[in-house]
């Protein structure tokens, strides 16, 4: 009887321990980034036994990237995004929703320091865990733009490329402005009034692609 309520309690503490070892995870990329992030700087600041990063997520690389996919915009379970992929979803829909993940996008990541250093690393660190993330954000933009690509068929738009331009150009306003106070094009996102702009033309810009009329020329 002894030994089953030793076990019970084990089972029972095993969540509140991952938990423990997730918030380690975003605490140390808050303080000193995605380099800091080893097996000994986490069970220290989880306050438990290195070895049951082992035993609960197999090794770092795991309870890292199970960190990532829930605090990453895209990659975690967010509620806008099956209005933006239903199939019965009106032109007028799609530019409000794709509008809002947008917008969405620049105030979470403009908030999320954690996010931000995950991003720098993906640019400058060449790791495998951060790699694999990356191409899962692609996969998952595939249905999204299979529900979209209807609208520009024939059109002189290219949306992929338009959607690549306005997220990657929210993870550089951002970075540029939190790592070096930068001003951009005289806009200073560090300030509402200068996330307010970036965020109206967000909006101006995908209402303007939907209804561009310029179709291509047949050379």
């Amino acid at each position: 009887m002894k030994k089953e309520k030793i076990a019970l309690t084990k089972v029972k503490d095993r969540p509140a321990t991952e938990r423990k070892l997730i918030a380690a995870v975003g605490e140390i990329l808050k303080e000193d980034g995605y380099r800091a992030l080893g097996l000994n700087r986490i069970a220290k600041t989880a306050g438990v036994n290195k070895n049951l990063i082992y035993r609960y997520f197999g090794d770092v690389d795991t309870l890292v990237e199970t960190y990532i996919r829930e605090k990453d915009f895209w990659l975690s379970d967010n509620k806008e995004f099956p209005e933006v992929f239903a199939p019965q979803a009106s032109k007028e829909q799609i530019i409000v929703s794709i509008s809002d993940l947008l917008q969405n996008q620049l105030n979470y990541f403009y908030n999320s320091e954690q996010m931000q250093h995950i991003i720098l690393s993906e640019i400058s660190d060449n790791s495998k865990t951060l790699k694999r993330l990356s191409a899962l954000r692609e996969r998952m933009a595939e249905p999204f733009f299979a529900q979209t690509e209807k609208y520009f068929e024939n059109s002189a738009i290219n949306f992929r490329a338009l959607s690549a331009i306005m997220t990657s150009g929210i993870y550089y306003l951002v970075l540029q402005s939190k790592k070096n106070e930068a001003i951009n094009c005289g806009i200073n996102i560090r300030t509402a009034q200068g996330r307010e702009m970036i965020s109206k033309t967000i909006r101006q810009m995908i209402e303007w692609s939907f209804n561009y009329k310029e179709t291509i020329r047949e050379s």
